[in-house]
């Protein structure tokens, strides 16, 4: 599976790219396993995550290849089945670094999932995204889990009940991506990103992912005595003196 997914650690940051231009980046089960093992490693030794796909399409969605043959013979065995969506999902959300990636052709699907439940997500001006599920007679909660901190209600049902796939602009607007830049110039955006992430202290990169996971879910009175404990106890550490 190797050829399938390349990683590669440059400077202080590992790169994660969906090698499979062929076939539009599709992702198996397994990849999806391998994936997950992949950013929960990477939380070791490094300071955040590229996600980026080879080839004209981010993600087309998952690939058939690989799952358990034949229907389910029951509910638990089929939830048994689907945690290993469940658990790509949750790598990126229980990584401790943030994880920024760059999408360009086509997101559906497992796809959009993924742009949406990464950290940062810069987007081609010519870049769309979908959640074709409901077309395909599949009750899609599973993808809308990966939505749920990340997009509005009424963006992710539109994305939802109608299948349609939206462009860049309507994508950020939902929230579903943080930047939309012109095709010619995502390169130079991710670069602009990282260098900027790579000047940061680490303590500072890791409690602003801290916050983000945790203070959306707060009151406001407890974000922000969150915010008030964190900013005293990282702002004084020897990590935000120079020794990162």
């Amino acid at each position: 599976m190797a050829d399938k997914i390349l990683c590669e650690k440059k400077g202080d940051a590992t790169h994660i790219t969906l090698n499979r231009a062929d076939c539009g980046g599709l992702v198996s089960d397994p990849m999806a396993s391998e994936m997950a093992d992949m950013i929960d490693a990477a939380n070791n030794d490094s300071k955040y995550i590229v996600f980026r796909s080879a080839g004209d399409d981010f993600c087309l969605g998952r690939d058939p290849e690989g799952r358990e043959p034949g229907k389910a013979p029951d509910a638990f065995d089929a939830r048994r089945r689907s945690e290993v969506v469940f658990n790509f999902y949750g790598s990126f959300r229980r990584s401790k670094i943030p994880v920024v990636a760059a999408a360009q052709g086509r997101s559906l699907g497992f796809g959009c999932a993924i742009a949406s439940v990464c950290d940062i997500t810069i987007a081609a001006e010519s870049a769309r995204f979908a959640l074709p599920e409901m077309g395909h007679n599949i009750m899609p909660t599973m993808a809308m889990s990966s939505l749920v901190d990340r997009v509005g209600r009424k963006g992710a049902l539109y994305l939802t009940y109608s299948t349609e796939e939206i462009d860049a602009e309507t994508a950020l607007s939902y929230g579903l991506v943080s930047r939309v830049v012109a095709d010619d110039k995502l390169d130079a955006q991710l670069e602009m990103v990282c260098a900027a992430i790579d000047k940061a202290p680490m303590p500072a990169v890791l409690s602003v992912k801290e916050y983000a996971t945790n203070a959306l879910t707060m009151s406001v009175e407890q974000a922000s005595d969150f915010a008030r404990n964190m900013h005293s106890a990282v702002n004084t550490s020897a990590g935000m003196m120079g020794n990162k």
